[in-house]
Formats: C-alpha cells, sequence, structure tokens
C-alpha cells in the first residue's frame, strides 16, 4: 500500500474515532461534524471527502460494532465449542 492510501485511510479512520468518542459522551444530537472535524484533527471539508453526513458516519459505526460484536460472538462460541 501507499503512503498516500494509508494516509487516506487513517484519516477516515480517525473521523470515525473521534464521532465514536463524541457519540457515546454526548450524544448523537449534540454532536456536530465540526466537533467530529477537530477532534479528528481534520478541516470539516476533509470530513466531507470522507462521509456525506453525520448519519452516513453514524452508520458506518453501527456496521463496524456491529461486525466486531459479530466476530466476538463466533470466537467465543468456537472456543466454547472446542474446550466441549
Amino acid at each position: 500500500m501507499t503512503k498516500r492510501v494509508l494516509n487516506k485511510e487513517k484519516k477516515r479512520t480517525d473521523i470515525l474515532d473521534a464521532a465514536y468518542e463524541l457519540f457515546t459522551t454526548l450524544g448523537f444530537a449534540r454532536t456536530t461534524i465540526l466537533g467530529i472535524a477537530l477532534k479528528a484533527g481534520v478541516g470539516k471539508g476533509t470530513f466531507y471527502l470522507y462521509f456525506d453526513s453525520k448519519e452516513d458516519v453514524r452508520d458506518v459505526l453501527i456496521a463496524r460494532k456491529s461486525s466486531e460484536l459479530l466476530l466476538s460472538a463466533v470466537e467465543s462460541l468456537e472456543r466454547h465449542i472446542e474446550e466441549t
């Protein structure tokens, strides 16, 4: 992967991480796009290069967290099956 691609992925991840932290501390309604951008260390315009809206970020976070939860459940089930 090129440095440019890695930098883009990092910015996207930084935005998602910042949004998750703000959504879980301030709540979705009180979180602004500007707040997410500032917390992520990017400009508001940069936010819009990666996401269309705050709702878009929320939807990606829901999918990401759901996937993590499902993978964790599958791993736990596999460990349980191996132990029996």
